[in-house]
């Protein structure tokens, strides 16, 4: 028979820690690419001057290029392991994002 809803989250809760760490690392993640998307968008035509056309095609190829790095980065994960690929798209990361905050024109 199929385990109570009780059953079922005295499980998850006797799981270990580091499941609820990628739990909320995936729910993070998630955020960042679903819940921001309007904000980006906000950010790039307003901050930058960039048309709607325009902001439409770079959050399409971002798009694309998400997709690319992920199926990238599962072929790197299995070749060179999770740690270094983690410390690689963590840093790469925190350089885009400190890009993006600290550009204040097309040219800077």
């Amino acid at each position: 028979s199929s385990p109570t809803a009780n059953e079922s989250i005295l499980r998850f809760l006797l799981l270990p820690s580091q499941v609820g760490i990628v739990l909320l690392l995936e729910f993070l993640n998630s955020f960042r690419s679903f819940g921001l998307r309007f904000l980006l968008y906000n950010y790039i035509t307003n901050e930058f001057g960039i048309g709607d056309t325009q902001a439409g095609v770079i959050l399409g190829i971002k798009g694309f290029v998400d997709i690319a790095f992920g199926l990238a980065g599962s072929i790197l994960v299995d070749i060179l392991g999770v740690r270094r690929v983690s410390v690689v798209a963590l840093s790469v990361a925190i350089i885009g994002r400190s890009l993006l905050a600290f550009g204040r024109s097309r040219s800077s």
